[in-house]
């Protein structure tokens, strides 16, 4: 697909690695490496058919410059197969085990130190959340504290949920303290009566009370 609707995406493709093969040269004149860049190119294997595209031509692969010059190395310099394998023996005495990295060691999950004294706890939610879905739901009750994990009241069910998804919820005014009622309230006050000039007796309400 091209990155412009109105362009080829197979030449933006081309042009892509044209352009990242030419910034790969130290030669401020692109022109003159035009040749070899085009060389690779099309030497190289393409992955949706299996085959370079000189193959697709010419039936066989293109030869490439080095291999001109295989032949013509002094023999001192050339590596032998026991040659080889004995470096790699060498090398493979040189390696040394590495003990591995935790990365999910209990460290590194924070425990916020309230959660010991707090009556009620917020729980993360760890499904996908919508783009607007708060992160926390609650606030729960606890029922009961363990080192890994608290018994919270949910939706009138007891639930286990580990303290790594915990944090305290803080209230203004504890909740277990009991109000009192706008009933109550109501029904221990009592209103002023006012006597008129004509001798009516009124007697005064509270704004947003009704009379009894």
């Amino acid at each position: 697909m091209a990155f412009h609707p109105a362009a080829n995406g197979i030449v933006e493709r081309m042009h892509r690695q044209l352009k990242a093969s030419i910034k790969c040269h130290a030669s401020m004149h692109w022109s003159e490496v035009l040749s070899t860049i085009f060389l690779g190119m099309r030497a190289c294997l393409k992955d949706d058919v299996g085959v370079s595209p000189a193959e697709l031509v010419y039936g066989q692969c293109l030869c490439l410059p080095g291999q001109f010059f295989r032949d013509s190395a002094p023999p001192s310099r050339m590596l032998t197969e026991a040659d080889l394998v004995q470096k790699l023996r060498t090398f493979a005495r040189k390696l040394r085990p590495v003990s591995t990295s935790h990365h999910s060691s209990d460290e590194n999950s924070f425990v916020h130190p309230d959660l010991q004294s707090a009556s009620h706890v917020f729980i993360r939610r760890d499904a996908i959340r919508r783009p607007l879905e708060q992160p926390y739901q609650g606030p729960y009750k606890v029922l009961r504290r363990k080192e890994k994990f608290f018994c919270i009241e949910i939706n009138g069910k007891e639930a286990t949920v580990s303290i790594d998804r915990l944090k305290p919820a803080y209230f203004l005014v504890d909740p277990s303290t009991p109000h009192p009622s706008f009933l109550d309230h109501r029904s221990n006050h009592v209103s002023d009566s006012v006597v008129t000039r004509s001798g009516r007796r009124v007697r005064l309400t509270t704004p947003f009370q009704s009379s009894s």
